[in-house]
């Protein structure tokens, strides 16, 4: 670690927070086994190949850290048969960010530890999350190597119980693990003809799902080139996804279109596009015309404004999102329909209730450089005890393609003693028909509902050393017809942080939780925790 660097950065980002505060500036079978070592083997590879050039640069910065939290709780499993418990969850954790002149390499490890006293022989377990996201630029300004790993816990279906805590050993829990290996092309010919070509290759590892789960390989080839502007311009671009479960025939999607551009001004683009379809899936086919129109508007450098309308085999397909920031507040809302897939949703950055992505939008005038960036945002998120998302949607595990309708907000400001974060969401799935598996056991309502949700977290600077915080979420789950089914859940949590040293924090605080439904068994939750967090910087 470079102590220098590590000390400067670490003061500059105190003096950062300061001035934002006061308003200044699956089961085992061969088949999974065969894909499992294979994504261990090619991200591998790709993490060798971004770290090899990486360490003769010499700019690599690590922030390891080290989080203990007790707590009490009077419902441990969240089941009507209440049992407390003391949990004990003891969290090393490590940031890395590396910059070189041809590489990078960003990201978060940590390793949850959960530890029972009454219920330790069933419920003792580790809970693995990792974000890292490297690149190598293998020749320069042509080719280009990406590598991801993302290890997070995910909720098997929404009409289950969604802790906020993993200290509730809640059966909805699972593990889910994607790698992804992306070598690209892409470049500027000598007439300012761009051009660009990946090949994501992303697998998908599923364990400790409350029922049986096959893993998956998804291959998606895209392709781009495009004119430039003056005022008209074209563009062409190619879409190839293959989606393939464990046993399970593949579904192909290829999507070939051409584009029209015009540049109305300096800030509005408009687009007129037009092409074909070949839906290839399990059990049936969808093929067709497509058409639809576009643009892009840059009001100002702080705002950008982007609409997308389609007509696809389904109907219409479309995609907005507007995204506006303030010197002290941030706004990004989201709006889309269109068909995926379990695979393809770890592919899209989690947008809604991003914590982290929102500070990340909201400071990138203010601090340029990435790394510095990212050392300020976590600096907020410990000191302040703000969370490390809000609430969203769950990712619905299915082996089906099928349609969703998304629509998202989120809303970040920083005051002179006050932080306020607020989230709402609103997504509608439906299967394909003839587009693959359903869901195994076929749960109620399992990949055909409509979840909607809101959460708010806010802030408080009590002193200029103890932060009090305080959190809700309400969520609500519902069947599509001709299904039935609903469930509602929320909570509530007020917590305090406050410095013990530089290089520790000190946190406590309550919760209550609540959930019911005539699918899911009803359950009342109350806790107390008390913790520290101690960093080695």
């Amino acid at each position: 670690m470079d102590t220098t660097r590590t000390k400067a950065r670490s003061s500059s980002n105190s003096v950062l927070c300061k001035s934002l505060r006061c308003g200044l500036a699956p089961g085992p079978s061969t088949g999974s086994g065969r894909l499992r070592r294979r994504a261990h083997s090619a991200v591998l590879g790709a993490i060798v190949a971004l770290a090899g050039p990486a360490a003769s640069a010499q700019t690599w910065h690590f922030t390891p850290s080290v989080a203990l939290q007790e707590t009490l709780t009077s419902n441990v499993n969240l089941s009507p048969d209440a049992q407390s418990d003391l949990v004990t969850q003891l969290t090393p954790q490590l940031a890395i960010s590396e910059k070189g002149a041809r590489t990078s390499l960003r990201g978060v490890i940590s390793v949850p530890i959960l530890l029972y006293v009454r219920t330790g022989a069933e419920n003792n377990t580790v809970y693995p999350q990792v974000n890292l996201l490297g690149t190598v630029e293998g020749i320069e300004r042509f080719f280009f190597l990406e590598g991801a790993v993302n290890v997070s816990q995910q909720f098997f279906t929404p009409f289950g119980a969604q802790s906020q805590s993993l200290a509730n050993a809640t059966e909805n829990r699972y593990t889910a693990a994607w790698y992804r290996v992306t070598p690209y092309i892409q470049g500027t010919t000598p007439g300012n003809i761009k051009y660009e070509l990946r090949d994501n290759n992303i697998w998908a590892n599923l364990s400790g799902a409350p029922i049986a789960t096959d893993n998956s390989y998804t291959n998606e080839l895209i392709g781009r080139i495009s004119s430039p502007l003056s005022p008209f311009g074209w563009a062409v671009d190619y879409d190839r996804t293959d989606v393939r479960f464990t046993d399970q025939r593949p579904t192909i999607t290829q999507l070939a279109r051409g584009t029209l551009r015009y540049q109305a001004d300096p800030q509005l683009r408009l687009d007129l596009a037009g092409g074909y379809e070949d839906n290839q899936y399990p059990f049936v086919d969808y093929t067709g015309p497509i058409y639809g129109v576009g643009m892009q508007w840059n009001p100002t450098p702080r705002t950008k404004v982007v609409g997308n309308w389609e007509h696809r085999f389904f109907g219409s397909s479309y995609l907005f999102t507007f995204d506006h920031r303030t010197p002290l507040s941030a706004i990004n809302v989201q709006a889309s329909r269109n068909t995926t897939s379990y695979p393809q949703q770890f592919l899209s950055l989690p947008a809604t209730g991003n914590v982290p992505l929102l500070l990340d939008f909201l400071l990138r005038s203010r601090i340029p450089d990435p790394v510095e960036r990212l050392d300020a945002i976590n600096a907020l998120i410990r000191n302040e005890g703000l969370p490390g998302s809000l609430t969203g949607p769950v990712n619905l595990y299915t082996q089906q393609t099928y349609l969703l309708e998304n629509a998202s907000v989120t809303f970040g400001l920083l005051g002179a003693r006050n932080s306020v974060f607020v989230s709402g969401f609103y997504s509608k799935s439906q299967p394909i028909t003839g587009a693959g598996t359903p869901i195994p056991g076929l749960l109620t309502g399992g990949n055909n509902n409509t979840q909607t949700g809101a959460s708010i977290t806010w802030t408080h600077d009590v002193t200029s050393m103890v932060k009090l915080n305080a959190s809700c979420s309400a969520i609500h789950t519902v069947a599509n017809a001709p299904l039935a089914g609903k469930t509602n859940q929320g909570y509530f949590l007020l917590g305090v942080t406050a410095p013990l040293s530089p290089k520790t924090t000190f946190l406590a605080g309550a919760r209550y939780q609540v959930l019911r439904s005539d699918i899911s068994p009803d359950y009342n939750e109350a806790a107390v925790y008390a913790g520290m967090n101690y960093t080695f910087e």
